[in-house]
This record gives C-alpha cells, sequence and structure tokens, in this order.
C-alpha cells in the first residue's frame, strides 16, 4: 500500500509540474491582448477607427471599444475566456457589417482594460457590469458571444430583455452537465503556492472556469424567458466545449425563434475560420429584426 501512495504522490507532483512548465511555455508564445499601439497600427488606414470607451459600475471600471458608424442598429461581439475585445478585430473592418450597423467589443470583466485581474465568476454580475455598455449604444443591439461569450450573451438576454434584440452563440458553453471536470488543476490552480507560478492570464481565466457549472446551473430556469431570435452555432470536432451543447440549446430556447447551426467539419475557434457564415447570420438576424419593427 505505501509503494502505491508514493507513486500517486509522485504522478500527481508530475503532472502538477508539467501543466507549471506548460502554462509558462503557453504564456511565452500566446499574447490575448494587443497593445494601443498594434490596434493603431491595425486600423492607420481605415477611415472609421474604433474608440475607447470607460465607465464604472460601484467602483468597478469598464472598457468597450465603439465603432461609431451613425447606424441605427448595433453589433455587440462577447469574448470568450482568456481574451479581450481584440478576437473580434477583424470584425470592426468587415464592409459587410460597418456599412449596416456600429461595431461595439468591450473587454470582459477582469480582462483587458476592464479592472484587469479581478474576475468575475457571477454571470448575472458580468452581465449587470456590461448593462451601461447596451444604454449607450443604439437600437437594434444584437449580441455575438463566442465560448464563454456564448453564455454571457444568453444571461444578458435573460436580465435584460429590453436592451438585447438578437444574441448569436458561437461554440458556447450552456449546458452544465456537459462542462468537463477539471477539478484536479481548477482548484490548485487558486492555491496561493501555484497561484504565484501560474501566468496571470489563466489565473483570471480560471477564476470563472472553476464555477462555470454552478453559474449555469442557475441559468436553467430562465431559458425559457427567451423570447428574441436565436442563432447557435456549434462544431462537431470542437476539443474545448462539448458539441452537446448545440442540442441542448435547441432543447431550451421553448419560446424563441432559433436557428441551431452544426457544422460536422468545424472545432472551437469559429469567430476566425468561420466569418463569412457568421457575418450572414448576422446581416440575416439584423434585417429580419428591422423588418419586424416596421411591422
Amino acid at each position: 500500500m505505501g509503494k502505491w501512495r508514493k507513486r500517486i504522490r509522485v504522478g500527481c507532483l508530475s503532472m502538477l509540474v508539467l501543466f507549471i512548465v506548460l502554462t509558462q511555455v503557453v504564456s511565452g508564445c500566446v499574447s490575448f491582448s494587443m497593445s494601443d499601439k498594434e490596434v493603431e497600427e491595425y486600423f492607420e488606414e481605415e477611415p472609421n477607427k474604433p474608440v475607447s470607451k470607460f465607465y464604472d459600475v460601484d467602483g468597478y471600471t469598464m472598457h468597450y471599444m465603439y465603432q461609431d458608424m451613425d447606424k441605427e442598429g448595433s453589433l455587440v461581439f462577447i469574448h470568450g475566456t482568456p481574451g479581450s475585445w481584440d478576437a473580434f478585430i477583424s470584425y470592426f473592418k468587415s464592409d459587410t457589417l460597418i456599412e449596416r450597423a456600429n461595431i461595439v467589443s468591450p473587454d470582459r470583466p477582469g480582462f483587458g482594460k476592464s479592472s484587469y485581474g479581478k474576475p468575475i465568476k457571477s454571470l448575472k454580475e458580468q452581465s449587470r457590469l456590461l448593462k451601461p455598455m447596451l444604454e449607450a449604444i443604439p437600437a437594434p443591439r444584437i449580441l455575438i458571444g463566442h465560448s464563454l461569450g456564448g453564455p454571457i450573451v444568453a444571461r444578458m438576454a435573460m436580465d435584460y430583455p429590453e436592451l438585447v434584440d438578437g444574441i448569436i452563440m458561437l461554440a458556447p458553453a450552456l449546458d452544465p452537465a456537459l462542462e468537463p471536470n477539471e477539478d484536479w488543476f481548477r482548484i490548485p490552480m487558486r492555491w496561493p503556492v501555484i497561484g504565484a507560478i501560474a501566468p496571470k492570464i489563466f489565473r483570471i481565466s480560471n477564476e470563472e472556469l472553476v464555477f462555470l457549472d454552478e453559474e449555469l446551473e442557475y441559468m436553467l430556469p430562465l431559458w425559457k424567458d427567451i423570447t428574441i431570435p436565436s442563432v447557435v452555432v456549434q462544431g462537431a470536432k470542437d476539443k474545448l466545449v462539448h458539441p452537446g451543447n448545440a442540442a441542448f440549446a435547441d432543447s431550451m430556447l421553448v419560446s424563441a425563434p432559433k436557428d441551431i447551426v452544426f457544422l460536422e467539419e468545424s472545432n472551437h475557434f469559429l469567430p476566425w475560420n468561420k466569418g463569412a457564415l457568421i457575418r450572414r447570420k448576422i446581416v440575416e438576424m439584423l434585417n429580419q429584426i428591422k423588418s419586424d419593427s416596421l411591422r
């Protein structure tokens, strides 16, 4: 028995060391936010440039980028975890979109310039912190969320139906029963010793994901309250979010006109490898909402 205990301890220690090494390597190779200079250079030749907007909610600073196209509608892109507003930066340069609507993308709470390093585990609280942004932009408002951004746009539609006119969820994590059990590394990552070693961006993300199944459970009785046009796009080859979330959304959006798009050959990274499809779905929804408003 003592020999097996020793093997288990050695195995756990080896996994922990490997995890720390991998996070350090990934942290050094991947950037989740562009610098101000990089953003300026990206839009250097563009006649319409997005501008930074800031506001405070009970002392918590929030930031979003706003491209004012002097249009009636607004498209709001919500990134996943980890990430920042510029996950959707290419959509700010899309002629298909900017000729029809204003483009908006926030840094979610705890990321980018939105009180960086102070993550918010509660999806309801994230929704509340994002509400003033919606109030400041022209309607109709379509919210597009990727990955963890998916349940957040759904939560905003549940909490503030008067401010949300349509939602599009890309590879969204929605079903609490489909959330993977990752406690073996997510809980230790909250320990001070491990937290001091792990890259900060992953510690921030971990604070959201370790509680996500609970947060999704809180949303279960609220799905019936969503009555606005809703689109879900999910890839069958998604290794980060279970493809079964598409069927879950189909079963829960009982009061909403919905479109469930299941892509057999696609993975998790839909905003970047399925841009044409996403733009088409956005335009279809925007046209439908505006048409319905004239009736």
